[in-house]
């Protein structure tokens, strides 16, 4: 006789909040005692364990929608086309001797030239005056690593050392994009001797007077700023950043790591720039890679100097395979499309009712890049308690916390997005400090 009744059914449960507790003080050792505490005060404990599309798999068997992903799953997990590029070349060649050049890898940089040229093609006359489309591509194996290169860059072609960014800000964690992200300043300046000039995102007159004294090497800028709170920069503006640069000799590099090939909405910003700069979505969510796409002829010999931009990882057949089939996906007549369709599915369910609601401030955003900005911190935090509770991954952007980035991949079904708006919109309604009803939503 089975002895199994519904009174084992709590052990069974004890059990897993066990192996969940167990698990997150075994990351907590490794990674810092309190990065476990948050993993559990948010309900986020489990290991994750397996993915497929927006969904997500963890140790306990319990499927979770991923709306978060730092950006990088626009492609959802495990994109039957890259994992079948990737299995078939890993059976070939791996990592590239970096003394022979492999197909893959220049068949991915040839792509990516001609997509900036249609770019191109497809600005206006005026546009097309500013800047020439790229020739030529540096592989990186991070977003990081791709700013550094560009920075590197502007400063051998100028000589200067300067560089001119913007409040809200962020390219990443090495010292040099460090050094030109706003929101790590402070941390910036020990490493980098406060190389860096920051101001507002639109203000003219400051680009102007900064760039006229003849000391800086590049200007570097997001179309939408990611980590700084998902705020779209005015296309004028990028326009005039692009006539400035030009004007003083100063090199104008775009930050597309986050915003590129179809997440914001369009595979590139159309505004000519002296460097492109991607990443995230070009590795398809299964492999590290990203890149510096660069017109040498702002740059001379330093664009092609080899032992300046030699990486021992970057430019492999791997990474090659990977890129090819991302734009396989990203470039089908379909992909935009569906993007546009999905980002007005958010706004339908989600954001236009939440613009009312009495614990946010903003919704903002383009295309699948889209965020909710609290007006206390706390209310940011405790969404992604209460959405992880019911199993959607939700998180805050780096440097502007009130701000709940929402980051569905492309690839979900409309069926799975409603679901997980829904989700997202209980979260928001269940929040504690919200529970007196002393906030009025629509």
């Amino acid at each position: 006789m089975n002895t199994l009744t519904s009174t084992s059914l709590p052990d069974a449960s004890a059990a897993t909040e066990k192996a969940r507790s167990a698990f997150a003080d075994r990351y907590g050792s490794v990674f810092g005692r309190q990065q476990g505490l948050m993993l559990k005060m948010a309900g986020l404990a489990s290991a994750e364990c397996g993915a497929s599309g927006p969904w997500v798999v963890d140790s306990t068997h319990r499927r979770w929608l991923d709306f978060g992903s730092f950006g990088v799953h626009l492609l959802g997990h495990r994109h039957p086309e890259v994992v079948r590029a990737l299995m078939e070349q890993v059976q070939q060649l791996g990592l590239s001797t970096k003394i022979l050049a492999n197909e893959p890898i220049v068949r991915a940089a040839e792509r990516l030239r001609q997509l900036a040229r249609q770019v191109h093609e497809q600005m206006d006359h005026r546009l097309q005056a500013l800047g020439a489309p790229p020739d030529n591509v540096i592989f990186a194996n991070s977003g990081a690593e791709a700013v550094e290169a560009g920075l590197k860059l502007a400063r051998i072609a100028t000589g200067r050392r300067r560089i001119l960014a913007f409040r809200h800000a962020y390219h990443g964690r090495t010292a040099g994009a460090l050094s030109v992200s706003h929101g790590y300043l402070h941390h910036a300046g020990l490493m980098t001797d406060g190389q860096a000039t920051f101001v507002e995102v639109g203000d003219h007159a400051a680009v102007h007077a900064a760039l006229s004294g003849g000391e800086f090497a590049a200007v570097i800028i997001e179309p939408v700023q990611g980590e700084g709170g998902i705020r779209p920069v005015d296309p004028s503006f990028l326009e005039f950043l692009r006539s400035e640069s030009r004007r003083h000799d100063v090199r104008l590099l775009l930050d597309e790591i986050q915003t590129g090939l179809g997440r914001a909405g369009s595979l590139l910003c159309p505004v000519p720039a002296d460097i492109r700069l991607l990443g995230k979505v070009l590795g398809g969510g299964m492999f590290p890679v990203a890149a510096a796409l660069v017109d040498t002829t702002r740059f001379g010999a330093a664009a092609r100097d080899p032992v300046v931009h030699a990486s021992s990882f970057a430019g492999s057949a791997l990474a090659g395979a990977v890129i090819n089939a991302v734009l396989d996906v990203v470039t089908a007549d379909s992909f935009l499309p569906r993007i546009r369709h999905l980002e007005r599915l958010c706004r339908d369910h989600l954001l236009d009712p939440l613009r009312s609601h009495g614990a946010i401030s903003a919704v903002r955003g383009d295309g699948l890049m889209l965020g909710l900005e609290f007006k206390e911190v706390s209310h940011a935090g405790e969404l992604v308690i209460e959405a992880a509770k019911r199993g959607l991954l939700l998180a805050f952007c780096l440097t502007a916390p009130r701000v709940i980035r929402l980051y569905p991949p492309a690839t979900i079904e409309d069926h799975d997005l409603i679901d997980g708006l829904a989700r997202l919109r209980a979260g928001v309604d269940a929040l504690p400090s919200l529970s007196q009803g002393s906030l009025q939503h629509a």
